[in-house]
């Protein structure tokens, strides 16, 4: 399964996942950018129900400090004039830090993903990532990324533009949503005849990818907007996953 990046989106992955989970279907492999890596890890350690727990918990404060929130809330206020002077003081915090703080973010990774799970998982994980220090764009599977810094990858793919970087071995790393924000092709690469991609239609570059003729590409996407990607209102998460499991569901049928 290859599940694109989209922030607060990511909630659909999760409906879809729940369809697929009851109706009995299992995967060798998942995926990912930006959140998606980060669900997809959570699915490859075999916590599916956990995702789900965590997801349906979740809020914006638990992943963004005060400086983002204060933009966050003057992007949702409509520029009300009295939302100014937070946002203001925001983007200068921002400014003098060199990006927006992703130590919540990292918390969070820290706290619910486990490494040594994941490698002995005998699931396929991957991730899209790009380093800024070398200009390009890497799409690592477990195996190829170093013992020891598998989550500050998973960091580094969630860290968009504008965020700090994430260093490691001392080269910074932010979002593979720049380059590829569905990594459909790492699966088709690595062997894979039937594929299941979630995408989210949030901003970022989704490829054109060739698709051999024994390689079955079945792809779930909403046909409504799953909203604002930096706003994880238990609202808008509880829709996303019920829009994601009725789609799962109509994919199921379809597939059947």
């Amino acid at each position: 399964m290859a599940l694109e990046g989209g922030g607060s989106r990511g909630a659909y992955h999760i409906g879809v996942m729940k369809a697929f989970v009851e109706a009995g279907y299992e995967f060798d492999g998942f995926v990912g950018t930006s959140i998606g890596a980060i669900n997809a890890a959570m699915f490859v350690q075999g916590d599916f129900k956990k995702a789900e727990e965590i997801w349906l918990g979740l809020s914006t404060g638990q992943l963004f400090d005060t400086d983002i929130m204060s933009l966050i809330e003057l992007h949702e206020s409509k520029w009300d004039i009295r939302a100014l002077g937070s946002a203001r003081d925001g983007l200068r915090n921002v400014r003098n830090n060199k990006g927006v703080d992703t130590s919540k973010i990292k918390a969070f990774v820290n706290k619910h993903l486990n490494e040594e799970r994941i490698r002995t998982s005998g699931k396929d994980f991957g991730l899209a990532v790009t380093s800024v220090s070398d200009r390009q764009p890497f799409e690592l599977f477990s195996e190829r990324i170093p013992q020891g810094e598998m989550l500050s990858y998973i960091v580094a793919s969630a860290c968009l533009p504008g965020f700090k970087p994430e260093i490691i071995g001392g080269k910074a790393y932010i979002d593979g949503a720049l380059h590829n924000n569905c990594p459909i092709n790492m699966l088709i690469a690595k062997g894979y005849d039937k594929i299941i991609a979630v995408r989210t239609n949030a901003p970022g570059v989704f490829p054109r990818y060739t698709t051999p003729a024994n390689v079955d590409v079945k792809i779930i996407a909403s046909e409504n907007n799953l909203g604002n990607m930096m706003i994880f209102s238990p609202d808008k998460i509880r829709g996303n996953i019920s829009l994601g499991y009725c789609d799962g569901l109509q994919a199921l049928r379809e597939l059947q």
